[in-house]
């Protein structure tokens, strides 16, 4: 048998050995410290150790490259690790395999015609035999899936192949942070039947620190009983519409993450981050200012009014003045205005550095797209209308030097990307979370670069540009509460 090419870092070791001993645990260190490996070797350990399958979860972009690091750090073959998308495929003549009886959900004409002239349909359930695909991968020892998949299928999962002992988590903020989606409900289930259990991220509290509740609730339900217990303990404020305005207590947290978890900064493992930030405060377009000038009072007492740790609803003030900052011309206003924004991203595409352009809106984005091309630059977009097989080949162009830049949006590339190549990371507009900010630029910010990162966020003056990044800041200066190491996102 082949000795894989690489070995676990004596850090890496040492976490191993953590999460071996502790049964049911957490790896908090920051993106790009070397999470993957010690997970992989962790899942051989307790295969060729005890004969436990292992069930990995992630998002899907992720999927592939975890499984090319098996064969990285672990004795496993390629058919040992099984890529799961879906549970059934539609049967063919030739099909051998195994197979199962479905439901599947069909539309069925009414014969009859609505307002709009459009036939309706109803909502008819038949049987129809599948090829079982969950059944198909017996002979696997690591079964990779989505959020989703699990959600869906996470019984049939386990009945199939009662061997699944441990479950791993990856992006674990990703998929379980609210404690009452039929996500994390199904994550709970697993954890009643899975005895090992290691669940990653470098971002555990996300906006909220009730989001780190899943995670700590499936490793010692004890701590605090349910969510109310939860609740009880840390909300320091709830409002008359039961949201949490502001929490407290956050030393029993700590304590509790301490005792269950490992953690290793950026820093720790490759010495201070080389990143320099900045903030650069540009003018509107005189046909934007003054129509943005008509909902920013408004826009500005909605976010007021709506929580700071869960700023992800904005009124329809707040919405319009977005737009009309973001991509005036699709509302019909400023055409061909070139503003402030604009002005600056062409000014930086003309030093020639390979840059990161982030955005929130998908118009925005395309907008940035089209300012950078203008200036002759090779770009590619990766955003949610953006297929994984396309992204995958944007990816690999821009490390390869065939793309001088990439625009998206945080929350799309906030995982599985390494553009160290990067030396240039700029943020048009963010959204209310400070982790996907943190994530965004630390595509990056990675353990092999050698020059400094200049990462700049740009905003417009009077704006509701400068509430949107003390929301931000507020929300990485709570999660530095409970982790002191934890970087506090000076973008106010």
């Amino acid at each position: 048998m082949a000795e894989p090419p690489y070995t676990l870092r004596p850090y890496q070791a040492s976490d191993l050995a953590f999460h071996i001993g502790a049964k049911k645990s957490l790896n908090l260190s920051d993106p790009g410290t070397g999470k993957t490996g010690v997970v992989c070797v962790l899942a051989y350990y307790h295969w060729a150790k005890h004969g436990r399958k292992t069930l990995w979860v992630m998002p899907k972009s992720l999927m592939e490259k975890n499984k090319d690091e098996f064969a990285l750090f672990t004795a496993f073959d390629p058919e040992d690790i099984a890529i799961l998308e879906s549970d059934f495929a539609p049967l063919t003549k030739d099909w051998v395999g195994p197979t199962f009886v479905r439901q599947k959900r069909t539309k069925v004409p009414t014969g009859k015609v609505g307002p709009d002239g459009e036939p309706l349909f109803s909502i008819k359930f038949v049987e129809e035999e599948a090829k079982d695909l969950i059944a198909t991968v017996g002979d696997a020892k690591v079964f990779i899936c989505t959020f989703a998949f699990l959600r869906n299928h996470w019984q049939r999962m386990l009945d199939t192949h009662p061997e699944i002992d441990l479950l791993l988590v990856d992006e674990l903020h990703m998929g379980y942070s609210s404690a009452n989606s039929q996500q994390t409900k199904s994550f709970f289930h697993v954890m009643k039947r899975c005895s090992q259990f290691c669940g990653m991220t470098g971002t555990l509290i996300d906006g909220r620190l009730d989001s780190a509740f899943p995670a700590i609730h499936a490793i010692e339900p004890r701590y605090y009983g349910s969510y109310q217990g939860f609740l009880d303990y840390h909300a320091a404020w709830i409002d008359d519409y039961g949201k949490v305005q502001s929490w407290h207590n956050f030393d029993k947290l700590k304590a509790i993450l301490a005792r269950h978890s490992v953690r290793h900064t950026f820093e720790e493992v490759y010495g201070d981050e080389p990143v320099h930030f900045e903030t650069k405060v540009v003018e509107m377009g005189p046909q934007c200012r003054e129509k943005y000038d008509e909902f920013h009072e408004q826009a500005m007492l909605e976010l007021e009014n709506m929580e700071v740790l869960d700023g992800t609803l904005p009124g329809v003030n707040l919405i319009r003045a977005q737009q009309i900052m973001g991509h005036p011309e699709t509302m019909g206003l400023a055409k061909g205005e070139v503003t402030g924004k604009d002005k600056y991203l062409a000014a930086l595409a003309t030093e020639g550095r390979p840059m990161l352009v982030f955005a929130q809106l998908q118009p925005e984005q395309e907008r940035c797209v089209k300012v950078l091309e203008e200036q002759g630059l090779r770009v590619g977009l990766i955003n949610a209308n953006v297929s994984a097989k396309q992204r995958a080949k944007i990816d690999a162009a821009f490390r390869a030097g065939e793309l001088d830049a990439i625009v998206g949006s945080g929350p799309t590339v906030a995982v599985g990307y390494n553009w160290e190549r990067a030396d240039l990371v700029v943020f048009i507009s963010i959204d209310y979370k400070d982790v996907n900010v943190l994530q965004a630029y630390r595509r990056a910010s990675r353990g092999s670069r050698t020059t400094p990162l200049r990462v700049i966020f740009v905003q417009y003056k009077d704006s509701v540009d400068q509430r949107k990044y003390q929301i931000v800041k507020v929300k990485s200066e709570m999660a530095n509460q409970v982790d002191p190491t934890r970087k506090i996102l000076e973008v106010a």
